[in-house]
């Protein structure tokens, strides 16, 4: 019986004593609970920012690549205005010269006919320079280099034909005249083919 009381006292002695430490462990274990709560709430609010940041860099780069299309096809729009505005200044030229082409083979020495055939000639290369100019920096893709070249090898034929012309009326040299009238209408057959 000694034994039983000691227990039973024994006992009521640590039950007594361990609800005292006991209140602060579970105050410290509340504390420790609502901690985590909270750091699980600052991770859930991490992996949306993370989440929104991922969204955002995909739409940045989204215009980024738009930006680029918009700028390529700005390049492509601006180059077909100006090839186009030179095709329709030698057109022009062409026209010009077609209206004196009759006058021309007469070569008579005419100054008039001589100072329009000048005219056709500059304006000729001024529809050129002002197609290099409008060209001058942009970035050429290898189509637009091929289409640079072709207009600088029909400019550098025009040239030629009309100062075969141009000269061959101001000498009255008719094998000279008919050589750059010839130049010119082969050039209008490849342009048609």
């Amino acid at each position: 019986m000694k034994k039983l009381v000691s227990i039973v006292g024994a006992t009521l002695l640590l039950t007594g004593c361990g609800s005292q430490n006991l209140a602060p462990l579970e105050e410290k274990t509340t504390d420790l609970r609502e901690d985590n709560h909270q750091l699980k709430l600052d991770i859930q609010e991490l992996n949306q920012q993370i989440s929104d940041s991922k969204s955002k860099i995909k739409g940045l780069e989204k215009d980024k690549e738009n930006s680029k299309k918009t700028a390529s096809n700005n390049t492509k729009i601006k180059l077909m205005n100006v090839t186009s505005t030179y095709y329709d200044k030698v057109a022009k030229a062409l026209k010009s010269y077609n209206d004196i082409e009759k006058d021309v083979s007469k070569n008579k020495g005419d100054k008039n006919v001589q100072s329009k055939l000048n005219q056709i000639s500059n304006d000729i290369q001024s529809a050129h320079t002002s197609y290099k100019d409008a060209i001058d920096g942009l970035s050429l893709s290898d189509d637009d280099k091929k289409t640079s070249k072709n207009i600088d090898k029909l400019n550098s034929d025009l040239n030629h034909a009309f100062d075969d012309i141009k000269n061959g009326y101001q000498n009255k040299d008719k094998k000279q005249l008919t050589k750059g009238q010839q130049a010119l209408s082969k050039l209008n057959l490849n342009a048609k083919s």
